[in-house]
């Protein structure tokens, strides 16, 4: 008679799986909010054409890489996966076209005064590194 005890037990086993759910919903809502926080983190970290510019995970992680391979182009270091020894001036490019790329699918119209500085700071620094 093990099915005879099964009606009496259908509610506990009910608020078991309710319980489990809902642990298991606040376990992911814990998982995306750290990454959503850690995307932030980094977005503020990357070039832009503003800080108040949405941009989308990928298109923050497109630029992160592209904009790693041009520090590391500026330090004279190699850590782009193909190993095709872009110039420092194409990794900029690679970024630009990024950031214009995610702009045009935003369709808005924003100026590059952030991304602008960065370029010509960055581009006194390579004058400057080699002449050292």
């Amino acid at each position: 008679m093990i099915f005879a005890d099964l009606p009496g037990r259908l509610p506990e086993v009910k608020a078991i799986q309710q319980t489990r759910r809902l642990l298991a919903n606040a376990r992911e809502r814990t998982r995306v909010h750290t990454i959503s926080a850690a995307f932030e983190a980094l977005r503020k970290q990357v070039p832009c054409y503003s800080y108040g510019q949405k941009l989308s995970k990928l298109a923050i992680l497109r630029i992160a890489c592209n904009y790693i391979l041009s520090l590391a182009q500026l330090a004279e270091l190699d850590y782009s996966s193909d190993h095709s020894s872009l110039s420092f001036s194409q990794c900029v490019e690679q970024c630009t076209r990024t950031l214009q790329a995610e702009g045009r699918s935003k369709k808005r119209k924003v100026r590059l005064t952030v991304f602008t500085c960065l370029n010509i700071y960055l581009a006194n620094m390579a004058t400057k590194l080699t002449f050292l």
